[in-house]
């Protein structure tokens, strides 16, 4: 059967949540998947933990790496018909459902470009994360209030749309225009995601896509990520940045 789905996880030194992740996709009541691991120089039990599982592993050079270069390159090693997912080595899927709910969205969209989700801390999450957690579930909270479902049509780009954490792209829009490898520190998934709302696309955020996921950065280091988030707005190279523990990883 052909695959209609490629999961696509960028990862460096993710031994301590990878295999968790792993799990739960192959849990997932939508079976017709498979996994790509793009590893640059983990240093850990990463790719021992990978090799433990049915997933495809390719291996970058550190020097060679940037966010969107992973992803492209991932995606043109997949087999996928019609859908690309985009998860991190530390984003948990938050049920077994979690993807066979992303993807019937393109079942009830015109003109859709992908599904996002929300993110809700890690068990044992720090203060802070547990903070902005609150906070960006407030969206959801007051939905759910009114006995409605939180799911969101969007029109226009902003920050955070299409994050990269949790994103699943059609890979026939993939393919006519890749992920701009310009933008080497991150902000590739605002680009894409720009380019084809103003070609008069929209995207979807949905709860049901949510994933669990920390930064476990503290108070200062919150600062410094958000400054990091505000000037990806504009192409830049890939550089590792100091209060980030993983540099492979943007979020």
């Amino acid at each position: 059967m052909p695959v209609e789905t490629s999961v696509i996880i960028r990862t460096k030194n993710e031994e301590k949540w990878l295999g968790v992740v792993l799990d739960m996709l192959f849990r997932q009541t939508y079976k017709n998947f498979e996994v790509i691991l793009v590893d640059s120089g983990s240093r850990d039990r990463t790719l021992e933990i990978g090799r433990k599982f049915p997933v495809k592993i390719f291996e970058i050079p550190q020097e060679k790496f940037s966010y969107p270069y992973a992803l492209n390159y991932g995606i043109e090693k997949s087999e996928a018909e019609k859908f690309v997912v985009i998860i991190s080595g530390h984003s948990i899927p938050i049920s077994d459902t979690w993807l066979e709910c992303g993807i019937k969205n393109f079942t009830k969209y015109d003109k859709l470009m992908g599904v996002y989700g929300f993110t809700r801390a890690m068990p044992g999450a720090g203060l802070c994360d547990k903070f902005f957690d609150f906070i960006w579930s407030l969206p959801r909270f007051a939905w759910h209030v009114f006995g409605r479902e939180a799911k969101f049509v969007v029109l226009k780009n902003r920050m955070g749309v299409m994050g990269f954490t949790n994103a699943i792209v059609r890979k026939d829009l993939w393919e006519k225009r890749n992920f701009n490898e310009d933008y080497g520190q991150g902000g590739e998934d605002k680009d894409w995601a720009d380019y084809w709302f103003r070609r008069g696309c929209i995207a979807v955020l949905d709860e049901k896509f949510t994933v669990r996921h920390s930064h476990n950065l503290g108070l200062a280091g919150w600062y410094r990520q958000f400054k990091h988030w505000k000037s990806i707005s504009n192409p830049q190279p890939f550089k590792p940045l100091f209060f980030r523990r993983d540099p492979a990883h943007k979020s």
